[in-house]
């Protein structure tokens, strides 16, 4: 994972970086620690039992904080002090949007204090594990490889530590969170990255990369004029005025999915640049 400030990939090398960090959030989940942190996620519509059952020091603080929890406030996180720090981190869980409870954990990467400690989850307020882990995960995207930044860069320490860690949930799909999230991630890369450096060869290289990590995948590229040999003119014709470097293509990434695996095909263009502009002939 590249450090912030460095400066960022670019050509092939920019497709190949979106492949290769696809999983950075994985350092953010742990499969144990000491001395955790316990988050007491709660549905909304249990939140008055749950609040019932806490010491006069939890309440007093809660209510001194103004901290609501209605349907609508879901994802509201609260710190409860302690002794030694933090005793606790409340978080409402809710569906008041339709998209699922999982969204209700999207924010604890960027709410959770990253120097606190690692956190565990003591409940999940009705929210499948799987489903919980899979919102955190997706709550700890970040693409800042293009921020600046005035600090120098040493190459030699890995970047990253921009979240909070927590426990995996028990009995949670580590192998469907993790393809999951992989995908997603790699999928927001290639569509941040601008024009500049994800042309065409970058977006081949990143195909290539990805078939790379996953055995019985094979890529088939078709480029420049051979598209017109292979009987792609459509592809050609928008592409041909772009110089050697961004030449049009035609990438197929095919994988043999097993003797039981489903035939699925996916037919798409990459978009690496497009002004908008129109014109009348």
């Amino acid at each position: 994972m590249m450090a912030t400030g460095s400066s960022p990939p670019s050509g092939v090398e920019a497709g190949k970086s979106c492949v290769s960090e696809a999983s950075r959030f994985s350092q953010y989940l742990v499969d144990s620690a000491e001395n955790v942190i316990p988050i007491d996620a709660v549905a909304a519509a249990e939140y008055d039992q749950w609040l019932a059952k806490q010491d006069a020091a939890c309440k007093t603080w809660i209510e001194a904080m103004g901290f609501t929890a209605k349907p609508t406030d879901s994802g509201n996180t609260l710190m409860i002090p302690g002794p030694k720090g933090i005793s606790k981190v409340l978080l409402i869980v809710g569906d008041s949007d339709g998209y699922g409870a999982m969204y209700a954990f999207s924010g604890l990467p960027a709410s959770l204090p990253k120097k606190a400690g690692t956190f565990k989850f003591a409940s999940l307020g009705g929210c499948p594990p799987t489903q919980a882990a899979l919102g955190f995960a997706l709550g700890a995207y970040k693409f800042d490889k293009y921020k600046g930044s005035s600090k120098p860069v040493d190459p030699s320490k890995p970047a990253g530590n921009d979240f909070a860690t927590i426990v995996w949930p028990e009995r949670a799909d580590k192998a469907y969170v993790t393809m999951t999230a992989q995908a997603t991630f790699l999928v927001r890369d290639l569509i941040s990255t601008p024009s500049e450096d994800m042309g065409p060869a970058a977006l081949q290289a990143a195909t290539e990369a990805l078939a790379r990590l996953h055995p019985g995948a094979t890529v088939l590229s078709v480029v420049g004029d051979d598209l017109l040999k292979e009987n792609y003119p459509q592809i050609h014709a928008v592409g041909r005025a772009a110089d050697s470097k961004h030449a049009p293509r035609l990438v197929e990434l095919r994988w043999s999915g097993g003797k039981n695996g489903k035939k699925v095909t996916l037919v798409g263009k990459g978009i690496t640049f497009d002004t908008g502009v129109r014109t009348n002939e």
